[in-house]
């Protein structure tokens, strides 16, 4: 354990959001044991909405990564005189960040990637049977962040899920809910089936038909979740459900999805940041895994399920550029069944659907 009180400390973690979400726990347990320290967080200016306003939080640090603003992002970093970095990107350039930022005190993971930890002062250890590869090792990424907070002396016990919410955003949520003709009576089955890797991305159809299976049933209504760029995909969903579509793609903020999630009573997606928002606001999901290791990567805690196929001989490859003969054969052998399956029994928790 370190024996150090950071007074400036500066957390990296510039991506992306189901990471950012699986590091909150993190940043609260380092600031249950440094509760008079300034803690700032660099962030890719993409997701800073989903930090900013979060009561553990002094500061966001918004970055735009390119060439040309590199020194510049140097420069705000220095400027800010940081006593102490933790990184948990773990890669090159945020290593290079800590080790420019004049920090004395700098942690980050030993197994970081692309030669990151010549540049921290300390380097904690993950426990990797064998030699998997970091993206595929059977820790679970909430447990591998908060190794590093244990360093600063904090418990990794019950860890804490805070999302930042705001007034303004949940009249913005109700809303778009009540314009969809949402009622109290409704169980709403939000579905995220868009992932920004391809190779995560269970087939869109068999989403569709899990969606036109669950919607058969009494007062369920569907929730679709995603950005401004799947309206496509939208269209194809509101073909195929009509009213009882709530279609939520492009209508909200990133930092709003929390607001949604209170809403519903389950999520089923791909590997992806939704899921890991919906997790941490409680709500139960169901998960189809491709390339990554859900003893990794799966939404956290108890009631959630994680679907992969049993059968693939190279899961989990941790790549993303699927070299299998059989194109995706990981995510292709999981059934609309399968899934239809979980998510009746999940939802028959609370009150069986007749």
């Amino acid at each position: 354990m370190l024996a150090f009180q950071p007074e400036n400390l500066l957390i990296i973690k510039p991506s992306a959001l189901g990471d950012i979400i699986q590091a909150l726990p993190t940043l609260s347990a380092l600031r249950s044991v440094c509760p008079q320290s300034r803690i700032s967080w660099l962030v890719k200016s993409e997701w800073a909405e989903v930090l900013e306003g979060h009561p553990d939080l002094s500061e966001v640090i918004p970055v735009n990564f390119c060439l040309r603003s590199w020194w510049e992002i140097i420069a705000r970093v220095r400027e800010r005189a940081f006593d102490c970095v933790v990184d948990l990107q773990g890669l090159f350039r945020s290593g290079l960040i800590a080790g420019l930022s004049g920090a004395k005190v700098r942690v980050g993971f030993a197994q970081g990637r692309e030669g990151s930890p010549w540049f921290y002062t300390h380097r904690v250890h993950i426990l990797n049977e064998g030699t998997k590869h970091w993206r595929i090792l059977d820790v679970h990424m909430v447990d591998r962040y908060l190794e590093i907070a244990k360093v600063f002396g904090a418990s990794m016990e019950h860890p804490q899920f805070r999302l930042p919410r705001s007034e303004k955003d949940r009249t913005v949520v109700d809303q778009l809910f009540a314009e969809a003709g949402v009622e109290s009576r409704d169980r709403l089955i939000a579905i995220a089936p868009i992932s920004g890797q391809m190779a995560k991305n269970w087939p869109l159809e068999r989403f569709i038909q899990v969606a036109v299976s669950l919607a058969k049933q009494n007062n369920v209504k569907i929730v679709l979740i995603g950005s401004s760029n799947d309206h496509a995909i939208s269209q194809r969903f509101s073909q195929a459900l009509g009213s009882v579509l709530v279609n939520l793609v492009g209508q909200t903020r990133i930092r709003q999805l929390s607001l949604v999630f209170d809403k519903v009573h389950l999520c089923i997606g791909n590997d992806s940041g939704p899921i890991h928002v919906a997790a941490a606001c409680g709500v139960p999901v169901v998960a189809c895994y491709g390339p990554s290791n859900p003893k990794a990567a799966a939404p956290y805690g108890s009631g959630h399920v994680s679907l992969v196929s049993p059968t693939t001989p190279c899961h989990p490859c941790g790549s993303y550029q699927c070299r299998n003969p059989h194109y995706l054969e990981c995510l292709e052998s999981i059934s609309v069944e399968e899934v239809v399956s979980h998510a009746e029994r999940i939802l028959a928790l609370n009150s069986p659907l007749t």
